[in-house]
């Protein structure tokens, strides 16, 4: 499965519909092992902590789906590759570092978390203005649209 991670994620179309699907297996993945490793919490705090390490996992998988569409139509096939050996690079480190200093990690883990969904909310808001933009350009002057 390593394997199949480390080349798929070279292969830039393969790699979007690879981590479309993995959407789907890691988020509840990360719910399993979220439950399993709180069992010793009130079941309450370990059903709150499930939710949340499903929403972590839900925010750095959207974030790096995101990251790899956005270069994914680069013309130059080094941005892909160099993107995704960063990663591999990063979720090394990541682990040796939360074995090292796990409270530390948690933290680099929480703020990626902070940045990822800042940035989705920027993209959206771009994305909408530009939708407003698009209809204020295409409506004939004059006309007015009726919501």
């Amino acid at each position: 499965m390593f394997l199949v991670e480390f080349v798929g994620d070279k292969i830039p179309v393969f790699d979007l519909l690879w981590n479309a699907l993995q959407t789907f297996v890691r988020v509840p993945v990360a719910a399993l092992i979220t439950y399993a490793a709180t069992s010793q919490l009130p079941q309450w705090q370990q059903l709150l902590a499930t939710l949340a390490g499903s929403l972590i996992a839900l925010a750095a998988h959207g974030g790096k789906t995101a990251a790899r569409a956005a270069v994914l139509h680069s013309p130059e096939p080094i941005s892909n590759a160099a993107l995704s050996l960063s990663e591999d690079a990063a979720v090394v480190f990541l682990i040796w570092f939360a074995t090292k200093h796990p409270y530390a990690a948690a933290t680099i883990v929480l703020i990626a978390t902070v940045v990822i969904v800042l940035m989705f909310r920027i993209v959206m808001r771009a994305m909408r203005n530009l939708f407003v933009d698009t209809e204020r350009a295409l409506t004939p002057r004059g006309h007015t649209h009726l919501n």
